[in-house]
């Protein structure tokens, strides 16, 4: 444990009143999360961190274990449900691997815009979704009002209309909708944990990847993939994911606290993200990274056709794309 403290770069917050005080040990909590250490990601869950122990007097401390240091995206899915691990933070797009619905979010351009999903998330449609986390895989949704900008398409060479992705090795998380959606616009997806997307990049593994707009010069992908294509076509709100068991362990202050600290930090993420991008893709364009905006009428066209294959196939529920569709907020 004290390898993996020292080498993780935690944020550990423990308050003196509570170690010298006497009084019953603070109740500790590991969350993990798979993005570099001075991404906006880490950066907000650090501020989780600090703020739980502040509403709880210092009696609840969480310690962040960022860049994918407790296990991969997938892995850590499994772990948080049968209680390896107390927290998880990523896009909700992984929750489909414990309720099949969530997959819908990850079917590239369902939303038109962030009110659009913000619309879905408020609907009972949402609200059961998330229930059904919690009683069937013993996951709790802590927040999920952790808004990024929108995923766009990075490559090593560019990418002028859906024709040019014809043969392009991309990267792709673990997710099936987003590797049959890609394989459909032609090209050859390959699955790899995102804490290893930049070496394969670098090293020509891979020719490209999609990921959020708002992570890309954290992780430097633009260093290795400088032409970014503005396809837009994601937009999930990342979440802060508990075990049910660690949850109900709490005290309801506690949990009170904590639930607090994650929707707080929720919106210093989101405000973070807003006023800190404009001036890293400055920095971008200036070290040769190239933002290009294309006609997507190709790619909206086939995505919607392949949704219609993924719910026939039940990858979600019959009728849930159509449903998202015409909740337009």
């Amino acid at each position: 444990m004290a390898k993996l403290w020292k080498g993780a770069g935690a944020a550990v917050l423990l308050v003196s009143a509570v170690l010298c005080g006497g009084g019953a040990q603070a109740t500790e909590l590991r969350l993990g999360g798979v993005h570099a250490p001075n991404s906006f990601e880490t950066k907000a869950l650090n501020k989780l961190a600090e703020l739980a122990a502040e509403k709880s007097g210092g009696e609840l401390t969480v310690e962040v274990y960022p860049a994918g240091q407790l296990g991969d995206e997938r892995s850590m899915i499994d772990m948080i449900s049968v209680g390896a691990i107390d927290m998880f933070a990523n896009v909700a797009d992984w929750n489909q691997h414990l309720v099949r619905d969530f997959a819908v979010l990850s079917m590239p351009f369902a939303f038109r815009d962030l009110d659009h999903l913000k619309a879905f998330q408020g609907s009972e449609t949402y609200a059961g979704m998330k229930q059904a986390m919690v009683e069937q895989k013993n996951v709790r949704v802590l927040s999920d009002n952790w808004y990024r900008l929108p995923r766009v398409l990075l490559t090593r060479e560019p990418v002028e209309n859906i024709d040019d992705v014809a043969g392009l090795k991309l990267r792709m998380p673990d997710i099936e909708s987003f590797v049959k959606t890609w394989s459909a616009f032609g090209a050859k997806p390959t699955i790899i944990p995102f804490a290893e997307a930049f070496i394969s990049l670098r090293t020509g593994v891979v020719d490209g990847m999609e990921a959020p707009l708002s992570s890309i010069y954290a992780q430097k992908f633009y260093q290795v993939a400088p032409n970014v294509t503005m396809t837009n076509h994601g937009m999930a709100p990342f979440n802060i994911l508990i075990n049910e068991t660690s949850y109900e362990n709490l005290s309801e202050a506690e949990r009170t606290a904590l639930t607090e600290a994650a929707k707080e930090a929720g919106d210093f993420y989101t405000e973070m993200i807003a006023d800190e991008f404009a001036p890293q893709r400055e920095k971008m364009e200036a070290e040769g990274a190239r933002f290009v905006v294309i006609p997507l009428d190709g790619f909206t066209g086939r995505a919607a056709a392949i949704a219609g294959e993924f719910e026939r196939r039940g990858l979600w529920r019959e009728g849930l794309f159509e449903e998202i569709q015409g909740d337009q907020g």
